[in-house]
């Protein structure tokens, strides 16, 4: 009997301990609530942040769907029953149907997931993180950090490790708070100096469209590679931002002889999905040789991973094994949209899978105008592979 009472008091202390793992400790509060997909932190939105109800974690139903994140877990969801069932699925015919009136739900095979109800607040429908994952095998990881709760889904197809991927996320955390705390102080954030409170702040991230004739001929459509040229005094998360707003990906370089000094945009950059690679340093081709060894070695201790892309051609580098991306057309201070548009319309016709580098912005309202004009004409954004350019 004892035997007995004890096996049962060690399989409610094992099932205390894991409901532990899925519920927010009642200190980590904060304004911002942070979702990470795969190796990508999201932007804040109703499309993306989580809430907690009841204890429990939920996620908008879109942050699991390709389309919002660029992220593709494989997961779909649509309304069924006149409004009343929402359906989450995949095409290997697991399905999870929430009853919105009675708060259940069931699976294909069965099963009652807990908890079953789901939350519907400013248009968006909440779905339980935990259970929707269990039921579709995503990996589901909760962290308190110091900027605010975090929840990482993940599937297979994610390269950073949990502790990894909290290092190189941090900055990029760290811009979020800044960034709300500007927009809820009394002028902006802005510090207007003519002291005149009825003149707007224009954040300068902000996405500026390029003029297009309405009337005109549609843009021929091409393909482009994207690149980064990054500095050691540079903040990067502007660029990375504008290009995350057209969910694209892209190569970024740093200074092969400033490795050390850019750890926490090389981490920002990998958190994001990005590639990162190496500017070659030197006057010889042994000499940049020779940099791009040390940075690498350098980088594998920040990320424990190597790199083989290099910025420029250099037929000594590309010998021993690295992979010279050379720009088809480079962007330094991008200022004028329209102008920044038409002359990438311009380059895209005469080449096929233009290679794009931009230097990094302070500001990325511009760039991320011209991405999005770009992405609205039906332009495709490549992603960078490891193979001959």
């Amino acid at each position: 009997m004892k035997k007995v009472l004890r096996n049962a008091l060690g399989l409610l202390c094992a099932v205390a301990l894991s409901l532990s793992l899925l519920v927010i400790p009642s200190s980590a509060t904060s304004d911002l609530f942070f979702l990470s997909v795969n190796d990508t932190l999201a932007e804040q939105s109703t499309q993306t942040t989580p809430v907690q109800y009841n204890g429990w974690i939920y996620v908008p139903v879109t942050a699991l769907i390709r389309s919002v994140t660029g992220v593709n877990f494989g997961l779909y969801y649509g309304l069924t029953n006149n409004g009343d069932d929402l359906v989450v699925y995949n095409l290997s015919g697991k399905t999870m149907t929430f009853n919105i009136p009675s708060g259940t739900a069931v699976t294909a095979s069965g099963e009652t997931p807990v908890p079953g109800k789901i939350l519907y607040q400013n248009g968006t429908y909440y779905v339980p993180a935990y259970a929707v994952c269990r039921y579709f095998g995503l990996s589901y990881s909760f962290y308190t950090t110091e900027y605010g709760p975090l929840l990482r889904i993940k599937d297979g197809n994610a390269v950073l490790s949990d502790s990894l991927f909290l290092s190189a996320a941090a900055s990029l955390m760290r811009s979020q708070i800044n960034s709300q705390n500007q927009s809820q102080s009394p002028n902006g954030g802005g510090g207007n100096s003519s002291g005149n409170p009825s003149t707007p702040s224009v954040d300068p991230n902000t996405p500026v469209a390029p003029e297009v004739p309405e009337d005109g001929e549609p843009a021929p459509t091409f393909s482009l590679f994207l690149g980064v040229r990054a500095d050691a005094d540079q903040d990067i998360t502007a660029t990375l931002d504008a290009i995350s707003g057209v969910g694209a990906s892209s190569v970024v370089f740093f200074p092969a002889e400033d490795v050390g000094q850019c750890a926490d945009q090389i981490r920002q950059a990998a958190g994001r999905g990005h590639k990162v690679g190496l500017i070659p340093a030197g006057d010889t081709s042994e000499q940049r040789l020779e940099s791009v060894k040390t940075g690498s070695r350098q980088l594998a201790a920040i990320l424990r991973q190597e790199t083989w892309f290099v910025l420029g051609e250099d037929q000594v580098l590309s010998e021993a094994g690295y992979l010279c991306w050379n720009p088809s057309l480079t962007l330094t201070n991008i200022r004028d949209a329209t102008a920044t548009y038409n002359t990438l319309v311009d380059a895209g016709q005469e080449e096929t899978g233009l290679r794009l580098l931009v230097n990094s912005q302070k500001a990325g309202g511009v760039l991320a105008g011209v991405l999005s004009q770009l992405r609205q004409d039906g332009d495709t954004f490549l992603t960078p592979r490891e193979t001959r350019y």
